[in-house]
């Protein structure tokens, strides 16, 4: 008799962790308009490379991820307020990000910029875009350099990236900057192979970061998980297949 209910409390033990791990959910902040990273289909769901990763994380932490989209300047204070329990919308890990949240880096990309043809560039730099109109998302750290840096050029912030590629290629401004990588998927679309050509100089800057982070809460208890999910998906080449499905090139 005493060995069954032994047997029993055992049975019920697995089968407890079994179930809260299936009903453990995750609810992760994006953006939802930055192509190819985060974007939201014709059906209303989101997709891209942030999506595939986060679900990748989520299964290797056995957990369901609840995705929310959400305005970029507003998914770093929405996390630090309880919204999210992370944030997967490409953001570039800076000193002044990491001073208020933790970042567990997932991909690196250089900053440059895409032009409309008849306004292509050979300088990026400060001098070399004097007088031009650049378009950059607010809240960026490529709006921050721009503003910091290019006091020679007009600067015309936009919510969203999408919006700035819009004013693109009906001529209203000359020029956007942004991530690299995202600016190429951009520039290999239908719009963008009509209408702009994409640099091939970097833009360097110490403001830029140092990589592209998952955010997580200041001290969060999901980090060491977070880590550890990332890693495996490293190590058996998942990432390298998530990533090749928008990049012939490596990111990493």
């Amino acid at each position: 008799m005493q060995f069954s209910r032994i047997v029993l409390a055992v049975c019920a033990a697995l089968f407890t962790q079994t179930a809260s791990a299936q009903d453990r959910t995750l609810k992760i902040g994006t953006e939802g308009a930055y192509p190819p990273f985060n974007s939201v289909n014709s059906e209303g769901t989101l997709i891209g490379l942030d999506i595939d990763i986060g679900n990748e994380i989520c299964r290797r932490m056995e957990a369901k991820c609840e995705w929310i989209a959400a305005d970029f300047v507003g998914l770093i204070p929405g996390l630090q307020n309880g919204l999210y329990d992370m944030v997967i919308a490409s953001h570039s890990i800076t000193p002044e990000r990491t001073a208020v949240v933790d970042m567990v880096r997932y991909y690196s990309s250089d900053a440059t910029m895409i032009f409309a043809k008849d306004k292509l560039r050979d300088d990026v730099s400060p001098a070399g875009m004097a007088g031009a109109a650049i378009g950059v998302q607010s809240g960026t750290t490529h709006a921050a350099v721009l503003d910091a840096q290019y006091g020679g050029a007009t600067i015309r912030n936009y919510p969203t990236q999408v919006e700035a590629y819009a004013d693109l290629t009906s001529g209203r401004i000359d020029a956007v900057m942004g991530d690299k990588m995202a600016l190429y998927d951009y520039a290999q679309g239908e719009e963008g192979k009509a209408c702009c050509l994409l640099s091939e100089q970097a833009i360097k800057d110490p403001a830029l970061g140092d990589g592209v982070g998952i955010i997580l809460a200041k001290d969060s208890p999901l980090r060491t998980e977070v880590e550890t999910a990332l890693t495996a998906i490293r190590d058996d080449a998942t990432y390298d297949t998530l990533t090749k499905v928008y990049f012939p090139f490596p990111i990493w």
